[in-house]
């Protein structure tokens, strides 16, 4: 199988899954719309497959985080490297021209995504048609959440088979990194340790992703745990406002740690209590997962499609809708009252729920499920048949 991927730009939760997939293809090409993102600060160093970025333009509306990517040249290099099927991530003018090359040249185009049907593209008349123009012309479909699996059901996959694989993430290397590091600490313990519990949120610091509501909850938070400390992983355009904030209110048990390598965040992880996931708005939220696999107890909004695929309330974790902060409060504090015994089951329920997201077997089942669309004609629409695991479901 020769497989081509086209998507904005490499994530740390991609390059895995890509280097496994190139493992199951007789060639695999990512070609990216750009580099990176202005929003994001991702260094990768040398890949372990191929990846090129095509040429474009990259303009950043007034306002805007990061540039709209006006790519040219991207037929003219699919029709060099010639793959059976293209992986489009995406509804860009790439994956437009990806399409187009695909029904040209009769090639499976394959459409992927973390989309849902709260994302704003239903207010677009543009958005909405050309989503039901590649999803109602695809060969496929690959969903990252079940919420993914409607949008794609809702803009005309109609009969196309439809493979919902939450999004893969390195589950087990997060676990084994996160207790390693306890058992250091518990080793070497000298109690220098926070006396209180600590809470923690990794993500943009933005009032978007629930960074202001979260400092409002944990306001809440204090007049009954008033030891709890916050950690804030990450970086934003907001920090500053939110560092203020917490300067005015003594608040010297937050810490805003800025932004973290990839390989550092196990280290965080081990050293929380609970994990708080405020966003207003996730397609998925890969970092839920990855607290899910470092066996923390989390609350999480109900605003990230990830919440809806592996938070069973009050078993893998708490939701909460960070619109109502006193009920925010009182689920982190849920959290928190939770004895050492039930803490700990929840933990494990929780790395339980996402272990078969690992990458190896996502990697295995997108990779069967490709390989089956190349024993039927482009155009048909048949369905394939072969069993598939139990968080990996076909429709």
């Amino acid at each position: 199988m020769k497989l081509a991927v086209v998507t904005n730009i490499l994530t740390p939760y991609r390059v895995p899954l890509f280097e496994a997939l190139a493992k199951q293809c007789e060639q695999l090409t990512v070609l990216l719309m750009a580099e990176r993102e202005e929003n994001r600060q991702w260094v990768f160093g040398e890949l372990p497959f191929r990846a090129e970025v095509l040429p474009g333009w990259h303009i950043r509306p007034k306002g805007a985080e990061v540039s709209l990517h006006l790519n040219y040249g991207v037929a003219r290099r699919l029709r060099r490297l010639n793959p059976d099927i293209v992986l489009s991530g995406g509804f860009a003018p790439a994956h437009l021209a990806a399409f187009a090359f695909c029904k040209l040249f009769r090639k499976r185009y394959v459409q992927w995504g973390e989309f849902t049907l709260r994302d704003g593209a239903q207010s677009s008349f543009i958005r909405r048609s050309l989503r039901r123009l590649t999803v109602g012309g695809a060969a496929a479909c690959i969903a990252s959440s079940n919420e993914a699996r409607d949008a794609f059901l809702h803009f005309g996959a109609g009969l196309r088979p439809i493979l919902t694989a939450p999004m893969p993430i390195e589950i087990e290397r997060m676990h084994r990194a996160v207790c390693a590091l306890r058992e250091g600490e518990k080793a070497v313990s000298d109690g220098s340790r926070n006396p209180g519990p600590i809470l923690l949120s990794v993500g943009r610091l933005t009032d978007a992703k629930g960074t202001g509501a979260l400092l409002s909850m944990y306001e809440a938070v204090r007049r009954v745990c008033p030891d709890a400390s916050l950690l804030l992983v990450g970086d934003g355009p907001d920090r500053g406002t939110y560092e203020l904030l917490c300067r005015q209110r003594g608040w010297s048990q937050v810490h805003f740690v800025g932004h973290v390598a990839p390989a550092e965040l196990p280290r965080y992880f081990a050293m929380a209590d609970v994990f708080v996931f405020p966003t207003f708005s996730d397609t998925f939220g890969a970092v839920l997962s990855e607290a899910m696999a470092a066996e923390l107890p989390v609350v999480a909004s109900i605003h990230a499609a990830a919440t809806h695929d592996l938070v069973e309330e009050g078993v893998t974790g708490f939701r909460f809708d960070p619109r109502h902060l006193d009920a925010g409060a009182q689920a982190i504090l849920r959290a928190l009252a939770l004895s050492d015994r039930e803490r700990v089951e929840m933990g494990r329920a929780a790395y339980r729920m996402v272990r078969s997201t690992d990458i190896g077997p996502s990697a295995d089942v997108m990779g069967r499920f490709l390989k089956s669309l190349l024993s039927e004609s482009p155009d048909k629409q048949s369905r394939p048949r072969f069993p598939w695991s139990a968080r990996h479901e076909v429709s």
